[in-house]
């Protein structure tokens, strides 16, 4: 049960960090195999990477998120999702909360994103790019 919790997770985060991607799923395989062909003869473009991957994203969130003190004996969970920019040297900046559940839960997942090491940062035509992203960070109580 908790290998699949962390799948979902990691799936979901994989989603949500990769939104920006157009690439349409295809049951012919030639189709798809045709469009990694053409992706590999040109310049790499990338997304933004937590250093490590989804993997050790999900492990600093888990690691870093503190359950905010004066909300552990109220019922306060939900989502929160944070949007934020990685800057073209990797620096994570203007974060700011775009669906919140309450001020306490809103500060303690802009402060975990706000003190997230650098990523690698996005590349376009083989410069580095800033680029803003979004992810969920979901609080609840056993």
């Amino acid at each position: 049960m908790k290998t699949s919790s962390i799948l979902i997770i990691l799936v979901f985060l994989t989603a949500q960090i990769n939104g920006q991607n157009t690439l349409t799923y295809s049951d012919d395989i030639t189709e798809l195999t045709n469009a990694k062909l053409a992706l590999t003869s040109k310049k790499l473009n990338t997304q933004p990477e937590f250093p490590g991957g989804n993997k050790e994203l999900v492990n600093y969130l888990s690691n870093n998120i503190k359950y905010p003190r004066n909300s552990r004996n109220s019922s306060s969970r939900g989502k929160v999702i944070v949007c934020f920019k990685v800057e073209k040297n990797g620096e994570v900046s203007e974060v700011k909360i775009v669906k919140g559940v309450n001020q306490v839960l809103n500060k303690e997942a802009k402060r975990v994103v706000t003190n997230m090491p650098n990523w690698k940062p996005a590349f376009e035509n083989g410069s580095a790019i800033s680029t803003v992203l979004r992810i969920p960070i979901v609080f609840f109580r056993n």
